[in-house]
């Protein structure tokens, strides 16, 4: 038995916003919350913790992170964020590095950088890559997962030349004499990343592992990764099988892989006490930071209006499978068309087979009307916004939305006016920086990366936000009765804050640490 006292407690729960004291069994549960003097006399051989006036929490749910990816970039992939690659020659400079190394032939992988950021204005082409090397192909995603630029060779070994077709719902960008530009968006990429060779399953569990262990240092307990393929789910099994899944994991399987029109099987359903897959994964549209989400309004520079990755009908159908089978479903959909197309199909199911209980969600839910929102409260539907994009993608939105479309970017404030049920998430390795607590900051200042605001009317309270990125994420993953909250049967999963941030000035909340990391009543990271 352990006792947690001598510090600020808050629980997220409505019903005992705060306590003096938490006791934890054994069994690593939550046994009671409450007042101190009560507990001294009822848990004779307890362990007392003293958080020395720190402030203690439940664990935060990133209720949507891309666990495996932000692994490999911890890991084995080429490191392309600003802090690494500030402009185009720093790009080539870390891949001719890597390079370097390898034998030729082998296909060198990397990710993070963002054209908007970068002094060159621009994304890098075949011919800057192939600067870096030309014989290794090479494959570079952008920050936002939309966008991938390959050199030459993976071009050639791929099969992409000038009269290779668009594939539906993908982009293969053209010179002005027809000539692939080395520059793939949304479904073509899959015509590069299905010529990489797959990661063997060893590298794949090491990149996983050294995700998690850095998300218990900023605090995340459990988490949802939402882009798994089967050998991802192969893997995650044998992790929670040896008991080494470092946080608890919502698992989110694709349908639709990119490159094609081939749909993968249902998963098996899974639950145990770190990993869940019960839910599926659909992409109806691409990033606002690169310009390919389906929006209304056409995008400065690009004079677009994004890309609508299926036509509705075989959309219907395939959520239409996942329904009736009892999945809940969680649609990626950023831009206006993409919205529609995705909650009238929701509405379809519902209207099927009513009454499933299943709560599905919308992943980013950036550029919603007063509409949608009215629609997706009807439905019961979950919103996974992430307001961190404001800070770590603000430049790009300022470079392509049109004025109207940024003053409601990410409406967090009108999605919990609205009723609906939030859960804030990093889409790391979107993000630079996957720390929650930028996220709530986020979430409450809304300032771009200059320290601008966008759309600032749209600003929420750090109840709401800390709730969204607790019990916000349990609710959304299926796990309400047992994490997200400090209550008696729930986990264990709680952190200790260096500071309050109730009463930390706005400004001042990236100084808060996270001190230590408990799950299950066991502590797994302390700050020294």
């Amino acid at each position: 038995m352990q006792l947690f006292y001598n510090g600020t407690i808050y629980t997220m729960n409505p019903a005992q916003p705060t306590a003096e004291a938490v006791t934890v069994s054994s069994k690593g549960r939550i046994r009671s919350v409450g007042a101190f003097d009560a507990f001294k006399t009822m848990t004779p051989g307890a362990r007392y913790i003293d958080l020395e006036g720190r402030t203690l929490l439940p664990g935060f749910n990133d209720a949507h992170v891309h666990i495996w990816k932000l692994g490999l970039l911890l890991t084995v992939q080429v490191d392309a964020r600003r802090a690494h690659a500030p402009d185009i020659p720093a790009i080539i400079r870390l891949f001719r590095e890597r390079a370097a190394s390898l034998p030729a032939g082998t296909w060198i992988l990397g990710r993070g950088y963002n054209e908007a950021e970068l002094p060159e204005r621009r994304h890098p082409s075949r011919a800057d890559l192939d600067a870096a090397s030309p014989d290794h192909p090479i494959a570079l995603t952008r920050t936002c997962g939309h966008i991938i630029a390959v050199n030459s060779l993976a071009l050639r070994l791929s099969g992409i030349d000038r009269d290779t077709p668009d594939p539906a719902g993908g982009v293969i960008e053209r010179d002005e004499s027809g000539e692939p530009t080395g520059l793939l968006k949304e479904t073509a990429m899959g015509l590069i990343t299905r010529a990489v060779p797959p990661y063997d399953d060893d590298t794949m569990s090491y990149a996983i592992r050294a995700a998690t262990y850095h998300q218990l240092q900023l605090g995340i307990t459990s988490a949802t990764d939402p882009l798994l393929m089967p050998d991802h789910v192969r893997v995650y099994r044998q992790l929670d099988e040896d008991g080494d899944l470092a946080v608890r994991v919502n698992g989110l399987p694709i349908r639709r892989p990119d490159g094609g029109t081939a749909t993968l099987p249902l998963p098996e359903m899974f639950r145990s006490d770190t990993l869940r897959i019960d839910t599926v994964k659909f992409f109806a549209d691409g990033g606002l930071s690169s310009a390919t989400a389906a929006v209304d309004a056409p995008y400065r520079v690009t004079g677009d209006r994004g890309v609508l990755r299926f036509e509705t009908a075989e959309l219907t159908e395939l959520m239409w499978e996942a329904h009736d089978a009892g999945f809940r479903i969680a649609a990626h959909a950023i831009g206006e068309r993409a919205i529609e197309q995705v909650i009238g199909i929701y509405e379809t199911l519902h209207r099927r087979k009513p009454n499933t209980g299943l709560r599905h969600r919308i992943e980013h839910l950036g550029l919603p009307t007063a509409d949608h929102l009215r629609r997706c409260a009807a439905l019961n539907v979950i919103a996974v916004p992430q307001t961190i994009f404001l800070p770590a993608l603000g430049a790009a939105f300022r470079r392509y939305l049109s004025d109207a479309a940024l003053s409601r970017v990410y409406p967090v404030r009108a999605m919990l006016d609205a009723g609906l049920t939030v859960a804030l998430s990093s889409d790391a390795p979107v993000v630079p920086d996957a720390n929650p607590l930028m996220g709530v900051k986020a979430a409450l200042d809304r300032l771009d990366h200059a320290g601008q605001p966008i759309a600032p009317d749209q600003a929420i309270s750090v109840q709401e936000a800390l709730y969204a990125y607790t019990m916000g994420g349990a609710i959304a993953s299926g796990d309400a009765d047992n994490r997200g909250s400090l209550e008696a049967g729930k986990w264990a999963d709680m952190i200790v804050l260096s500071a309050d941030l109730f009463t930390t000035p706005v400004d001042q909340l990236g100084a808060i640490t996270v001190d230590q990391t408990y799950v299950g009543g066991q502590l797994v990271y302390e700050r020294h």
